[in-house]
């Protein structure tokens, strides 16, 4: 498996998938905050030229991190199932088992350099082009990627999962988009009605993140601010992550026991 390890880390950092995928992401933030900057600077009375206003952008979405986690996985190994890699390294002796445990390894570190890069810019250059006024703070979402860290985590790792699955990275994104966000979405609804429901709807994260965050222009109120409502978010992630990486090693251990 590190053989496979060190191949896939060659394979990531020669590809110009990647390279564009970062591009792109940094460029978005830089550019939301260089039109903050520009539109200020021309507007008297403009309310949103702060940092406070560009922090809120992330800090009201922490599912974000879930997405791009998926949109990473799908960049990194889209091309391989289309080229048939797969299937040459099955063919070599290295189980999915395997196969799944090195994307996870290789996927997270990829996107632990993708984060760092993107926050860096991101933060950098609202701090330099904007006002240093709100009540959202760089503490607040610097804290928000702990709190959302595992959950990204078993985002990344339940898209790995689905992208072995099934052969079309569209049905794949999906498939994941409705496990992660409409499924959550319709127990919390049906948990208005009935407590029974609202009880489980609460311990997805989708839902925790939808009812933890108080975001306007004059107050910023947010669950993983508090010990409790960080120790419930860890915990939430953490029981994620170990659900799908055990469906993961039981659905593909049977897919290898099938050849």
């Amino acid at each position: 498996m590190l053989n496979y390890m060190k191949s896939e880390i060659y394979r990531v950092t020669h590809s110009r998938a990647v390279y564009m995928t970062v591009a792109v992401l940094t460029a978005l933030p830089l550019l939301v905050n260089l039109i903050l900057h520009w539109t200020d600077g021309i507007t008297p009375g403009f309310r949103y030229g702060t940092t406070s206003f560009s922090y809120s952008n992330i800090i009201i979405n922490p599912m974000i991190y879930c997405y791009i986690a998926c949109i990473i996985a799908a960049v990194l190994y889209e091309s391989g199932r289309r080229n048939g890699n797969l299937r040459n390294t099955v063919a070599y002796g290295v189980s999915r088992t395997e196969i799944f445990i090195g994307k996870c390894i290789v996927s997270l570190i990829t996107s632990l350099v993708i984060l760092a890069t993107v926050m860096s810019v991101f933060i950098g250059s609202a701090m330099l082009l904007l006002k240093h006024e709100g009540p959202a703070g760089i503490g607040t979402l610097l804290r928000e990627i702990p709190a959302v860290s595992l959950t990204a985590v078993a985002a990344l790792v339940l898209g790995i999962l689905i992208f072995e699955l099934f052969e079309s990275t569209t049905v794949g994104m999906i498939i994941w988009f409705l496990l992660i966000q409409i499924l959550p979405t319709v127990l919390f609804y049906m948990g208005l009605r009935f407590d029974a429901v609202m009880k489980v709807a609460m311990w997805f994260p989708v839902n925790i993140f939808r009812t933890g965050v108080v975001m306007n222009m004059s107050q910023c109120i947010v669950l993983w601010d508090t010990t409790d409502g960080m120790i419930k978010c860890l915990i939430t992630g953490g029981v994620s992550v170990v659900i799908a990486g055990a469906a993961g090693l039981l659905l593909l251990r049977k897919r290898d026991l099938q050849f």
